[in-house]
């Protein structure tokens, strides 16, 4: 009798280890599953820790900045960035990052980025923005979009497609632009450079006789780094 009251207790000692683990599990992948995307609506307004965030001189300048950073380069099949009207919120102006021409380097992961100061270490900090992208959940455009610190170490990163978006806050000028959002710590970091890159995730569904910028192209704007 005894010898059964001890397989029961282990039995259900296992069963309860199982379910922690399970849950434990499930919580992490919830998690994962949800970092790219927020029902609560940041705007750049939040932050000032983020120069030109509207890219509205971005766009006055005809994709000329003193403070973002474009990681591209078109005239060796790189990739392109450049300035676009098109706007989430008041006025306008995003980046456009694409590809052009058939023979490009679909490889490559062109974007923007600026490095930003006065973190707080130790921090947690959420990077949002919005993401608009027409072409809709059979797109061959996906966004990584994440920092690194000053030593160029990886603080945290998020790959965002915009089917992942459906639920999220849109844009009250371009309703085609949905937030999106990544999080990382600053660790020892009172700086770090925060940037958004589009990474073609198909090149085979790229219709190479077709308008290869309409195929790949996607818009970023509104920026705001704040604290979680």
């Amino acid at each position: 009798m005894k010898k059964v009251y001890l397989g029961l207790a282990i039995a259900g000692l296992l069963a309860g280890c199982a379910s922690t683990s399970d849950t434990a599990s499930a919580k992490k992948e919830t998690n994962a599953a949800t970092a790219a995307t927020s029902s609560v609506v940041i705007k750049s307004s939040a932050s000032s820790l983020i120069n030109d965030p509207q890219l509205t001189a971005f766009r006055s300048n005809s994709g000329k900045s003193d403070f973002w950073r474009k990681e591209a380069d078109k005239n060796n099949g790189k990739g392109d960035v450049g300035s676009s009207k098109d706007s989430a919120f008041d006025d306008e102006g995003s980046a456009r990052i694409r590809f052009i021409n058939s023979s490009d380097d679909f490889s490559s992961v062109p974007g923007l980025s600026q490095t930003v100061e006065g973190l707080k270490p130790n921090t947690d900090y959420v990077l949002s923005f919005y993401l608009s992208d027409k072409k809709g959940a059979n797109s061959v455009s996906e966004v990584l979009a994440g920092a690194t610190g000053a030593d160029g170490k990886e603080l945290g990163e998020s790959v965002i497609h915009v089917s992942q978006l459906s639920n999220s806050p849109v844009g009250e000028v371009k309703k085609s632009f949905r937030q999106a959002q990544v999080e990382f710590n600053s660790g020892d970091n009172t700086s770090a450079t925060i940037y958004t890159r589009m990474r073609i995730t198909d090149a085979s569904a790229i219709n190479m006789d077709g308008d290869i910028g309409k195929q790949t192209e996607v818009r970023v704007d509104e920026f705001a780094l704040t604290k979680k």
